[in-house]
């Protein structure tokens, strides 16, 4: 055995024995170069060993997320069914109209409750009142509660016990004073409350008169002309163009010379110094509407085959030509509009009411005037009313004698004679003489 000792990581190269196995740096050295044991010894230099080698970045590790806990869902609670039978019981079934009726009732009454507020304070307001003026006359020693039972009844207010408690609020009603007031509806209760206060005591008083027969034309006359009451222009002015549909009995009235005309009721009127032309004209109106339309007469009116406004223009032409016995002469022309033999009325005041003032008697040429009020050329009624009639002219057409007459004559004394044949009218026109009216007097 030799001396030497074996060298137990291997023979050295050139040495006897197994050639050795390349040695592997377990550290990842390059291939090719000396084991580290041949290289040389590197003096680091003490600057270099002192400095600080770079410190490697932490490498971050990824979060993981948290895994949720998992939850059971409990299963869903099953619907309970609800059967038919017990949804439409009688029991289900009356609780349910007890509770419409109950939110029914709450409804309705709102509703109503809200109309009337509007109702009412419109009133106090005088927000969409009509623009009317109405007379209302208080009498002496009126407490509150008389007066506003006046103006009520006047139509003026509709809530009597609104007023008497806007009063008492106001502090008002106690020095209200007595008379005849013109008081104009689209006016509030504090403009109300000043007229009431005003004393008509020291107040001039004009009155004037509406014959029977007078025309729209003679009323402009008599208070402008002869009184000196009014302004022409203003009264004409509210006769043809101011609204009066408040007056059931005006509205859809044709087109026509003067408007009003037949509607003026016949009669005498008061009226105090300062008051307007409207508030005239609306009190004439307001007596028409008193004294035709009463309930008597609207039967009447209803049951006839002809308009208000036509039965007013017939009693205008009986006003006009007869004398005596108006319901046998409003019969003659009741007679003449359905006899297809006489569609004709021949009034001669048809014609006279289209000629100038002044022009005399009818004649023959006057008769052939081209005009809807003449009814010697045109069958029917004319257009409208010739004059304002008077109630016995009213009350004939609306109730007229039971007559076959077809023809009339009046005397110049007033008398007038019927036939109901040409040749009997032929007899009776002879016996009137001149100046003579009534159907057919002008040939």
């Amino acid at each position: 055995m030799d001396d030497k000792k074996r060298n137990i990581t291997g023979s050295y190269p050139g040495k006897g024995g197994a050639q050795p196995k390349t040695n592997r740096n377990p550290s990842g050295s390059y291939p090719g170069k000396k084991r580290w044991a041949e290289e040389p010894t590197r003096v680091v230099p003490k600057a270099e060993a002192t400095r600080e080698m770079p410190k490697a970045e932490p490498i971050e590790e990824p979060i993981l997320a948290a895994e949720e806990p998992v939850v059971k869902k409990e299963p869903a609670p099953k619907k309970k069914k609800i059967k038919l039978s017990k949804l439409f019981s009688k029991d289900m079934m009356g609780r349910y109209w007890k509770t419409l009726a109950y939110y029914s009732c709450i409804l309705v009454v709102s509703v109503l409750l809200a109309a009337w507020l509007c109702h009412v304070g419109n009133e106090v307001l005088g927000l969409i009142r009509p623009d009317k003026e109405i007379t209302v006359t208080i009498p002496e020693k009126s407490g509150l509660p008389a007066i506003a039972k006046e103006l009520k009844k006047a139509d003026i207010i509709d809530h009597p016990n609104v007023f008497m408690l806007y009063c008492k609020l106001k502090k008002a009603g106690g020095d209200f004073q007595s008379g005849e007031f013109t008081v104009n509806c689209k006016g509030d209760y504090n403009q109300l409350i000043r007229t009431l206060r005003r004393n008509t005591a020291n107040k001039t008083k004009v009155s004037f008169t509406i014959e029977p027969g007078d025309t729209q034309e003679d009323l402009v006359v008599t208070l402008c002309d002869s009184l000196g009451y009014l302004e022409r222009e203003e009264l004409e002015s509210v006769l043809q163009t101011y609204d009066f549909s408040d007056y059931s009995f005006l509205k859809k009235l044709p087109k026509r010379n003067y408007r009003l005309e037949g509607y003026l009721y016949p009669g005498t009127y008061e009226m105090y110094e300062g008051e307007s032309a409207l508030a005239v004209v609306q009190r004439i109106l307001d007596k028409f509407q008193e004294m035709v339309l009463t309930n008597e007469n609207n039967i009447k009116i209803h049951a006839s085959e002809y308009s208000l406004d036509e039965l007013i223009t017939l009693a205008s032409i009986v006003q006009a030509e007869a004398g005596s016995e108006l319901p046998r002469a409003a019969a003659v022309y009741f007679n003449r509009l359905k006899d297809k033999d006489f569609p004709y009325l021949q009034s001669q005041a048809t014609v006279r009411y289209i000629l100038p003032a002044g022009h005399g008697a009818v004649n023959a040429n006057d008769i052939r005037t081209d005009d809807p009020y003449n009814t010697y050329r045109n069958s029917g009624l004319p257009t409208g009313p010739i004059m304002n009639p008077g109630a016995d002219a009213i009350a004939a057409v609306l109730d007229p004698a039971d007559s076959e007459d077809l023809y009339f004559v009046t005397q110049s004394d007033g008398k007038t004679l019927y036939s109901a044949d040409k040749a009997g009218w032929q007899s009776n026109l002879k016996k009137a003489g001149e100046n003579a009216r009534g159907t057919g007097t002008v040939s």
